[in-house]
């Protein structure tokens, strides 16, 4: 009993550096410098071939984008699900309403994404997030839309 000891302190005092895998995954998925742009919604999906369009369907998907101005980060509903990494390449505005009569030029920034050989763009206002994917070797575009959603804080 006495030889156990040590080695059940050694055990007990390695105990406080032990952290659950989500606070971890908080900390470490989200550099200093980034601030939270919004909740957003992926309502729509379509996909366009031969220059027709159709509807594809598919669930809801709530995601969290962040931006540090240089890049943005496009996250799953939970802090610990991976995420997109899209560079900014304009922020000068998106402009709105094209083939209306109520053309105008809203905030917003677009920015794009490499990975895979499948090139991503973001378009991303206040109101409404645009993910584009070009796959390198397919005929098809997807494009994505996804509405914002109000983002209620309990804290006062």
């Amino acid at each position: 009993m006495i030889k156990a000891v040590p080695y059940l302190l050694l055990a007990l005092a390695s105990l406080p550096c032990l952290t659950p895998g989500t606070s971890i995954a908080q900390e470490d998925s989200l550099p200093p410098g980034f601030r939270f742009v919004g909740n957003y919604r992926f309502d729509k999906r379509m996909k366009i071939r031969d220059g027709a369009s159709f509807n594809v369907r598919s669930k809801a998907f709530f995601c969290r984008a962040y931006t540090d101005g240089i890049t943005v980060r496009v996250y799953g509903e939970r802090a610990t699900e991976a995420y997109t990494s899209f560079t900014i390449h304009r922020n000068d505005g998106i402009l709105t309403g094209a083939g209306t009569d109520k053309m105008e030029t809203v905030p917003g920034l677009q920015a794009y994404s490499l990975v895979g050989n499948i090139l991503r763009q973001l378009t991303l206002t206040e109101e409404l997030l645009v993910l584009t994917k070009f796959p390198a070797l397919s005929d098809v575009v997807e494009i994505t839309y996804a509405n914002r959603r109000i983002t209620v804080s309990h804290n006062k």
